[in-house]
């Protein structure tokens, strides 16, 4: 779905990018893409793109299923091409892990797709949060509607057909991959850490890019049937983080970010990242006696398509990966060990 609402697009509008080729084991919606972007080419894997045009490539985009990132990830970057992923990096953090040494030896550049910290609102939040005398108190809040329902409304998917014994062995590499990240077979914890691993590590990863590492897990509760989590975050500084993240099938989307400090507010609304040039707010309060109250919205660029710019400026040399392979790893440590905090095992502290 992100691949033909947002990446696939906006690379065909880059002028310094040209579509090669499309792998996808669902020939038919490969091939139908394909016509409908002018893209030359066509392969039912990766392994099969990198073995006739390895050599052509620049870049790769990663955006298959997060248990198949690692596999696809590694054999780009030992043939020494660039390579977007999108996130979460992967399921495991042994996955992880090949993927970060897969990086370092190679003489190509990894990054990972967290499009909200190429959010113009963002880049500026940071500026306003050190404006702040003090940090009180973090609230992150991200709870999902029916994404699905919403961009059918809106954008024309072409749906595809891939191999049932491809999916059959897919499926069950994601539910044995989260079985071993959160250390149990829970049907409950395995739904709701399959949901949340794809859905919070937007948010945890926003945070890491305001407040840094988390220091310590104080309190975690998974509840709704496994469909609402929160979570009590220490971050480095004594930054105390309250995370509410969830799952519904509400039509409208929510998610921000308030830093609340002794006379001042600072807050992030994101707008829903399927609607294209829907800006995110950045909103400030101050006061004690008298009350400023403004609300910026820097930018109507579209979030993903100012990653994809990036991705080309790291590709070229011209900028240093931001949302790196290793910082993203932690971001699957972090929400692993939050599940298996909720289960009572003792989690390490610090990164």
């Amino acid at each position: 779905m992100v691949a033909q609402v947002m990446h696939i697009p906006y690379l065909a509008e880059l002028p310094e990018t040209e579509l090669h080729a499309f792998a996808d084991p669902a020939e038919d919606r490969a091939r139908a893409l394909a016509d409908r972007y002018n893209v030359p080419n066509v392969y039912a894997g990766h392994e099969a793109l990198l073995e006739d045009a390895s050599d052509e490539l620049d870049a790769v985009i990663v955006l298959t299923p997060f248990q198949t990132h690692a596999d696809v990830a590694v054999d780009a970057l030992e043939a020494d091409i660039h390579t977007l992923v999108e996130k979460p990096i992967a399921a495991t953090i042994e996955d992880a892990d090949r993927m970060v040494e897969a990086e370092r030896a190679s003489d190509a550049v990894g990054m990972v797709a967290y499009m909200k910290r190429y959010d113009p609102a963002y880049e500026r939040a940071q500026a306003e949060i050190d404006r702040l005398a003090e940090i009180d108190l973090v609230t992150a809040y991200d709870v999902d509607p029916d994404h699905f329902r919403i961009v059918e409304e809106v954008y024309d998917l072409v749906e595809g057909n891939p191999p049932a014994e491809l999916i059959a062995e897919s499926v069950e590499k994601r539910r044995s991959d989260i079985e071993r990240a959160i250390r149990t077979d829970d049907d409950r914890l395995v739904d709701a850490y399959d949901f949340q691993l794809e859905h919070v590590c937007h948010d945890v990863n926003v945070l890491r890019g305001l407040f840094g590492p988390v220091e310590r897990i104080d309190h975690v509760d998974v509840f709704a049937d496994g469909r609402y989590a929160t979570a009590h975050l220490l971050y480095e500084g004594g930054v105390r983080c309250v995370l509410e993240t969830g799952d519904s099938d509400r039509k409208w989307f929510e998610e921000f970010v308030r830093v609340d400090g002794p006379d001042g507010c600072v807050r992030l609304d994101f707008s829903n990242p399927f609607i294209k040039n829907s800006p995110t707010e950045l909103g400030v309060k101050e006061g004690v006696e008298e009350l400023t109250e403004t609300v910026h919205t820097p930018s109507y660029e579209e979030n993903f398509k100012r990653e994809l710019e990036y991705f080309v400026r790291c590709a070229r040399g011209e900028a240093e990966v931001r949302t790196t392979f290793s910082e993203a790893r932690e971001d699957v440590r972090l929400i692993a060990d939050i599940f298996r905090a909720y289960r009572g095992e003792s989690v390490r502290t610090g990164e």
